[in-house]
């Protein structure tokens, strides 16, 4: 679900730190509790809430020089809090709110950031060291366990709605860059290296075989791989078994390397050398691996593939 910076422990931690007096009629004026600030800015005279109730909160998050750090107004999923749950009535704001909250309560808090993060471990560079937070918090709406429920099942229905398109789009997306990467290493790289011995697969792959193997290796026969794995437009090595003196053995065809080598390395053959050259589809695509790969990288495998197999099964 969309958030524009804070983990929802720590948004919690935020909630969890804050208590106001509903019992109070003053309006604007600033009180203190625990070490907290806070004023009441708006009286509610919407449904008081219960044990039971499920609310919805609208939540504004600024630092210490005003710059916005979350706004869940503009979020595509409410923030509820379920009163009933026992992990929740921990918290200040809970316990207040089952006493005297009422739909359309406002109120302005200032929590010190020193008392969110650990001593000693990272915060964001955006929140200084004994700095204030300023929430904007109001309750915009009461919920029965069975409205709750209702809810949930249609934020949930909306999620899968989103990531479903989202992936679709990140597949469209991967595949016009592939495309784009293909006719790239065909009519580009390979020519500028002088590299006319190379074979194309349906898939994408060019492949360059030196030593032609024995290709009788098939799916679930466990291989044993020397490589030296580099990113096509730059060069740089990433990783060598060479350099480590210790070959790479996995099963073929059984999705534990990325598509290029399951396709690959039987064309090499075992007993074989070569070269895999390779669009990011069939590598690691735009997730990357680490910070040695990058989004989308094309990548060029040296590979000697060890006469040793083992048969699936045995």
């Amino acid at each position: 679900m969309k958030s524009l910076f804070l983990y929802r422990s720590i948004l919690f931690a935020l909630i969890g730190a804050t208590m106001w007096s509903c019992n109070s009629d003053s309006l604007n004026k600033e009180k203190e509790l625990d070490g907290i600030r806070y004023m009441l800015r708006q009286r509610g005279e919407g449904q008081e809430l219960s044990d039971s109730s499920v609310v919805q909160i609208s939540m504004k998050i600024y630092n210490s020089t005003d710059s916005l750090l979350r706004d869940t107004y503009t979020e595509d999923f409410p923030l509820m809090i379920d009163l009933s749950d026992s992990n929740n009535t921990k918290m200040g704001i809970v316990k207040i709110l089952m006493e005297k909250g009422r739909v359309g309560d406002s109120v302005t808090m200032f929590i010190h950031s020193d008392s969110i993060f650990v001593q000693g471990q990272p915060r964001p560079p955006f929140i200084e060291e004994g700095s204030s937070i300023r929430q904007e918090i109001k309750l915009v709406k009461h919920l029965t366990p069975t409205e709750y429920v209702a809810e949930q099942k249609v934020m949930q229905q909306k999620y899968m709605e989103e990531q479903m398109k989202k992936q679709a789009e990140a597949q469209a997306e991967s595949a016009k860059i592939s495309v784009e990467q293909v006719e790239y290493i065909e009519n580009t790289y390979l020519p500028e290296k002088g590299i006319t011995d190379f074979k194309k697969t349906e898939s994408g792959l060019f492949y360059k075989v030196d030593k032609q193997g024995k290709t009788d290796i098939e799916a679930g026969d466990k291989v044993k791989v020397n490589y030296e794995g580099t990113l096509l437009m730059t060069g740089e090595k990433f990783d060598s078994s060479f350099d480590r003196g210790e070959a790479f053995e996995f099963p073929i065809g059984q999705g534990q390397v990325i598509q290029a080598w399951d396709e690959g390395i039987p064309l090499i053959g075992r007993g074989g050398k070569g070269y895999l050259y390779i669009p990011s589809n069939l590598a690691y695509g735009p997730r990357g691996a680490g910070g040695a790969i990058g989004p989308n990288e094309m990548l060029v495998f040296r590979v000697e593939v060890l006469e040793e197999v083992t048969k699936a099964g045995k």
